[in-house]
């Protein structure tokens, strides 16, 4: 990871976090074209990280939910992936389950990925040597569940419409697909459902389970890789992040409602 300085985007984070934080709980919101709610926060943290970004890693492109795609050095060219404020209606309702998440895209492959959630103070983020790091701290890969009563799978808020589910566990939706992602790093999970998200959404947490081990794939099992995802539109397929063991088992509990 010697294209930037991991100190450097640590730092980022933080500052991005501070900055949302003035707004937590306080935050008016406004509804964007494709009806998601935006904030001054969101805004006023891209525009930070932008700078910041600029700065670290000149030529870089820098693909945000805010302002779209800029810069870069054509196809294959790193691209950094920033969401400022994953979970806004959390947000802005002054519910803790929300997050920064920062991506960096080469070649088809999401090579980096941070994702920290300010109100808690807890980070994840991927290390030059391919493991994952809590707040600093190694983070070790956790073993497959066994799948029964105790344990969790994550889902969209509102999987009740898109799909019919027969895990025998817990479901939960905390609000921020980003912070999903990361569930995978704790113990009792047993999957992670994304619908069809943003490559802002996906960016990060698609580093992060890939140094965690675990099998990314659509509910047929097709791998999943940045270039499936068009600029500013959703990928085509819901994406499941589980243990390789259990990945196609979790996958034939979910089923997608076809309307």
């Amino acid at each position: 990871m010697d294209i930037f300085k991991l100190d450097e985007v640590i730092q980022l984070a933080r500052e991005a976090g501070e900055v949302a934080l003035k707004y937590f709980g306080r935050a008016g919101a406004w509804r964007k074209p494709d009806k998601n709610y935006v904030t001054e926060a969101d805004r006023e943290v891209e525009r930070l990280v932008r700078g910041k970004l600029a700065e670290f890693t000149p030529g870089f492109g820098v693909l945000g939910e805010e302002e779209g795609l800029t810069g870069g050095a054509g196809e294959g060219a790193p691209c950094w992936v920033v969401d400022p404020v994953d979970g806004t209606s959390s947000f802005v309702s002054g519910l803790p389950c929300w997050s920064f998440s920062l991506g960096l895209v080469e070649s088809d492959k999401a090579s980096f990925g941070l994702v920290y959630l300010p109100v808690i103070d807890e980070m994840y983020y991927t290390g030059p040597d391919g493991s994952v790091f809590f707040n600093g701290e190694p983070c070790e890969p956790q073993p497959p569940v066994v799948l029964d009563s105790e344990d969790v799978l994550y889902v969209p808020s509102d999987f009740h419409r898109c799909y019919e589910i027969t895990f025998p566990g817990k479901l939960r939706s905390l609000g921020s697909a980003a912070y999903h992602g990361i569930m995978t790093a704790r113990p009792l999970t047993a999957g992670v459902l994304q619908g069809r998200i943003y490559l802002w959404d996906a960016a990060a947490v698609l580093a992060i389970n890939a140094a965690l081990g675990m099998r990314i794939g659509t509910l047929s099992g097709k791998e999943v890789t940045p270039s499936q995802w068009n600029v500013n539109q959703k990928i085509n397929e819901p994406i499941l992040f589980a243990h390789q063991q259990n990945f196609e088992k979790v996958a034939a509990m979910i089923k997608r409602i076809q309307r």
